[in-house]
Order: C-alpha cells, then sequence, then structure tokens
C-alpha cells in the first residue's frame, strides 16, 4: 500500500475580476513509505500548491488525496491538526519567530510536551549539525538568509515526522548551505520509516536526492519515473528539454532496411539513430554526449561526424557551452573550461562535432 495517494486531482483560483486560473489539473501519483520523491518543473508550474494540498494546508477542487488507504481530502480541523503533527513543512523563504536560535529549534518539541531536560542536548546536537554552533542566544530573525534558513531546517527535522515536504528549500541558499541540506536528507533517506517529498527547478539536485521524480509543467505531470529513466528516455519535448537536452531539432525519420538504422532529415542535415521511431519526429542530443574537435578524430566509431564553426561562447564558470553552426543547424556542446582553453576554442574557430547513434533520442 502507497504512503500517499492523489487521485485525479485539480486546483483551479479564482481571481478579481471573475476568471478562473486552472493550477492543477488531473494529478495521479502514488509515493511509497521511506520514499524521496521529487517533484520537478519550472516557476509557476504548480509545484507549490500541490506540495500544499498534500500537506492538507489548501484543499482541492476536485480529487482525493488518500493516507495508507483513508481518503484524508476532506477531514475536520482536529483530525487535520493531527495528521498535520505527521510531517514538517519547510518552505522556500524561511520564517522564524522573534526569539533565540535554540527556542526556535526547540519550539515544536516543547508543543509536543518535551521538558526543557529532555530536549537540551538534542537542539545543541541539531545546532552543531548545521552550522550554528555560538549563535544558540541570537535572535533569529538577526540572522542571515542561509543562516535563518538552516534555522528552518532544523527546526522542521528535529521534530523526526514521518513526512518531510520541502518547498524548493534550496533555491536562494549558497554552495555551503546546500551541502548542509543534501547531508540531511541523505541522512533521512537511511531512515525507511521517514519519506521526503520536495519540490525543485534544479534538475541536478533532484538526481542527487530522489528515488524517483515527477515532473510537473503547467499544472499536469508529463512524466513520473526514477531519474535515470527520466534523464535518459524523456517521454516528450518539454521534459526532455528540462532535463538538458537542450539540443532538439524537428526532422522527418526513415529506418534504412540494410543497417536497421534510422535517419533523420534535418533540414540539409541528417543524423544517424538506433531509435526505430519513423514518420515527423523530435530529434534530441544531450550537449555532455557531443564530442568537440579541432581536427578530423581518427577511427571513430560515431556515425554521426559535422564539421562546423564556433558561433557562440557562453562561459559558465568551470563549463563552457559552446555553440557550433553546423551547415544548417546550431548544436549546443558542453565543455570543461580546461578542454576550451587546450583546443584553442574561440570565436569562428573550425571544428568537428561527433556523438552515437545511441545517445541520439527520438520523440
Amino acid at each position: 500500500m502507497s504512503l500517499l495517494e492523489v487521485k485525479n486531482l485539480s486546483k483551479d483560483f479564482s481571481k478579481k475580476d471573475g476568471n478562473v486560473i486552472s493550477v492543477l489539473s488531473n494529478i495521479n501519483l502514488s509515493i511509497n513509505k521511506g520514499e524521496n520523491f521529487a517533484i520537478i518543473g519550472p516557476n509557476g508550474s504548480g509545484k507549490t500548491t500541490l506540495l500544499r494540498i498534500l500537506g492538507l494546508l489548501e484543499s482541492p477542487t476536485q480529487g482525493e488525496i488518500r493516507y495508507l488507504g483513508k481518503d484524508i481530502t476532506n477531514l475536520s480541523r482536529k483530525e487535520k491538526t493531527l495528521y498535520r503533527r505527521k510531517l514538517s513543512f519547510v518552505r522556500q523563504k524561511p520564517l522564524v519567530r522573534d526569539a533565540s536560535v535554540f527556542e526556535n529549534i526547540a519550539y515544536g518539541l516543547k508543543v509536543r510536551g518535551m521538558k526543557y531536560d529532555q530536549y537540551k542536548h538534542l537542539v545543541e546536537e541539531m545546532i552543531e549539525s548545521v552550522g550554528l554552533s555560538g549563535m544558540e542566544n541570537k535572535n533569529a530573525r538577526a540572522l542571515s538568509g542561509g543562516e535563518m534558513q538552516r534555522v528552518v531546517i532544523a527546526m522542521n527535522f528535529i521534530i523526526t515526522p514521518e513526512i518531510y515536504l520541502l518547498d524548493e528549500v534550496s533555491a536562494n541558499l549558497d554552495p555551503m548551505n546546500v551541502k548542509i541540506l543534501d547531508r540531511f536528507i541523505n541522512k533521512i533517506k537511511q531512515n525507511k520509516e521517514k519519506t521526503i517529498i520536495l519540490s525543485t527547478h534544479d534538475r541536478y539536485e533532484a538526481i542527487r536526492l530522489a528515488d524517483r521524480i515527477a515532473v510537473l509543467n503547467e499544472g499536469k505531470i508529463n512524466q513520473i519515473n526514477s531519474p535515470s529513466v527520466i534523464f535518459q528516455s524523456p517521454k516528450d519535448e518539454f521534459t526532455a528539454y528540462f532535463v538538458g537536452y537542450e539540443n532538439i531539432f524537428s526532422g522527418n525519420a526513415q529506418v534504412d532496411p540494410t543497417s536497421n538504422l534510422n535517419q533523420i532529415k534535418i533540414n540539409d542535415i541528417v543524423i544517424t539513430a538506433s531509435d526505430q521511431k519513423e514518420g515527423k519526429v523530435k530529434v534530441c542530443i544531450h550537449p555532455q554526449s557531443i564530442i568537440l574537435a579541432k581536427n578530423p578524430p581518427q577511427n571513430v566509431s560515431s556515425l554521426n561526424l559535422f564539421k562546423g564553426q564556433v558561433d557562440e561562447i557562453r562561459d559558465l564558470g568551470n563549463l563552457i557551452h559552446v555553440i557550433i553552426k553546423t551547415n544548417s543547424e546550431r548544436f549546443l556542446v558542453s565543455v570543461t573550461k580546461l578542454s576550451q582553453q587546450k583546443l584553442g576554442i574561440k570565436y569562428g574557430t573550425d571544428v568537428y562535432i561527433n556523438f552515437k547513434a545511441t545517445d541520439v533520442k527520438i520523440l
């Protein structure tokens, strides 16, 4: 039996002018006990609304929510309070009480009836774990944004709920705070009695942390599966682009009966793929699957080899995105800054790109 189940769930909001906005539409999903389930999607896709509904902070317009098989969609206020004690909800923007760091972190334990001598060492251990030692007596509202978020994380994690709802909690964190959060989540993941449901627009965070991922776009779920399946075999163009397949082309595919390989005509180039879908298709190639070289590669088994010219360079720090113009098409290639320097890649440089037929995904 699933821990949480959502069936045919929709959520509409009415605007002041009388118009109705559909935020979620026909959502169906199930989450298992002990699972780390990530909801990924762009801003405005409905991630926060879905989490709030799962936490019974928002009511759906249609559909139902089940907890261990029981319908909890329309509970009484008392029943909702009992359910909410099973979970914690960490928001993107930290919200703390006008009190010390110690008092904020201890608050959840106090309202659950624990005495000072019972929770003192637990709070001290948590303060050390989140890197706030020495700040115990500081007012939490006087801290930096990252420090305040660490207080909120500690407040929610110390009560050891059954379900953690994390709403884009790393969105405004610096790398150090992201590492602290990752460490906590990975620690919780080891306890198969605890369940984490997190929303994020960061595909790398989802890969790092999730057992399964739901891709949400414009209030609808495009795909639910393990990270490896979603990132290697996206079902549609939106999912492909969102998980990093930034080279997406439209073409006409036809399987060669001799080689059994697919030849996709895209304007004035032909891409070879191992996928067998024919007719009008979308071709997807991940930037990291494309190999960039200054000279024609020797003894290369790749069936896709094109000569082109550097049309644009985007410096992303340690990573460089190079746009290669090849006849009618532009390919985005991802290389390290060191590789760019070794290859002498500059604007206008003649280069070669190659990639395997198996690296071409067809939608």
